[in-house]
């Protein structure tokens, strides 16, 4: 692919995006990249010693005419159901590679059934979700699958994911991505449908497969001895494994389950964290349902263009266990980042490393709306583990 750039970042000047622009020119070795979005001062404020390109994200010949120049545009520029579709378009018209850190289950599926088709025949590669949801989940699981069929020669016929300890802000972005799917499920009784389908990403979100449940109380894993509880990305990430799964032709059986909870540890402080944990979440989900409720939590959660303090984001950390089981076999395998907050500090390695894997790496796997593990695999888990978060068998 000929062109004048090999990536772009567009929607620089966010809190997020200001974060993944300063991680892309850091890289080395350094990309042929431009920064772009609508505000053409506040770009060149910015300081980087890059092409400025002025889009804005509705305006779709300016988008189509950065599409046409550029291998990859990496946007954070969201919610995306409001600013994304144009970008999306014409990276699929154009051949052009995209990635983002979406997590609006309604707004992917509508870019799948627009897109998809087009994107396979001019090879561009689509991939939504490239930061704390949906990476950790679809990767991590990608991850701990080869190590299965390495170890026993047969995958994990089912892998629960946990979500463990952490520390960090929920993002300002992922809020407003929230409320823009709240908004538009309060309003569209297909779209809470769809968001109550397990497999509302997959090709045929219809066909019949294993039942697959949302966490919806107090568990306990007996593999790990922990409390689990419902994980608030779960509706997003496992929709986003499912996909892959399926995008890849079933690899793993047509019987494989996936799910996702989020653990505290097996004490009687677990047990009381977990309760807290479920009744918060059962708040939260009563709230967004409910048009002044919801308003008031948009009022108090962190908003688009805030953030923690670098110091605050380099304090962060997460850690995910995996627990794949075939039979009588078992695999504990593990994801995290011991110097980067979830939300922010985590999150920009992993859209940073999406972009310039989509843009510099041999991959080979073919356009569409596609997932991180499908379009990137073993190329981003390099990547990933070179930037320092870990990807690996428990020790």
């Amino acid at each position: 692919m000929s062109r004048e750039f090999d990536l772009v970042v567009f929607g620089a000047t966010g809190f997020t995006g200001k974060l993944v622009a300063d991680y892309i020119a850091r890289a080395t070795p350094q990309p042929r990249w431009a920064i772009a979005g609508r505000n053409k001062d506040k770009l060149e404020a910015l300081g980087l010693r890059v092409p400025v390109l002025v889009a804005d994200a509705l305006d779709a010949p300016a988008i189509a005419a950065i599409a046409r120049r550029t291998k990859v545009i990496c946007t954070t520029a969201g919610p995306y159901a409001k600013y994304g579709n144009e970008i999306v378009a014409a990276c699929a018209e154009h051949g052009t590679h995209y990635c983002d850190l979406a997590g609006e289950v309604q707004w992917m599926r509508r870019m799948i059934d627009a897109h998809h088709e087009r994107a396979v025949a001019s090879g561009a590669r689509i991939v939504h979700t490239c930061g704390f949801d949906s990476i950790p989940s679809d990767l991590g699981t990608w991850a701990l699958q080869q190590e299965m069929i390495k170890a026993y020669g047969t995958p994990a016929t089912s892998v629960t994911a946990l979500f463990g300890e952490s520390s960090g802000a929920i993002s300002g972005g992922t809020v407003a991505s929230g409320m823009q799917t709240a908004l538009e499920a309060s309003a569209d009784r297909s779209i809470r449908k769809l968001l109550g389908n397990p497999y509302a990403l997959d090709p045929d979100p219809h066909a019949t497969r294993p039942s697959a449940p949302d966490e919806s109380s107090i568990g306990w894993n007996s593999q790990l001895k922990m409390f689990t509880v419902p994980f608030l990305m779960a509706g997003i990430n496992t929709r986003v494994v499912r996909r892959s799964h399926a995008l890849a032709g079933f690899p793993w059986g047509q019987d494989f389950v996936y799910r996702e909870v989020m653990s505290t540890p097996g004490s009687a402080r677990g047990l009381a964290m977990a309760t807290a944990i479920a009744g918060g979440l059962a708040g939260i989900a009563f709230a967004m349902k409910r048009p002044r409720l919801r308003e008031l939590l948009a009022k108090r959660a962190p908003q688009p263009g805030e953030g923690p303090s670098a110091e605050k984001r380099a304090n962060g950390h997460w850690k995910t266990r995996f627990v794949g089981v075939a039979g009588n076999h078992q695999l504990v395998y593990v994801a995290g980042d011991t110097h980067g907050d979830p939300g922010y500090g985590s999150t920009a390695k992993m859209l940073g490393e999406s972009a310039l894997s989509l843009a510099l790496d041999p991959l080979s796997a073919p356009g569409g709306v596609t997932t991180p593990s499908v379009a990137m695999g073993q190329f981003l888990l390099d990547r990933l583990r070179r930037a320092g978060l870990t990807f690996a068998v428990a020790g």
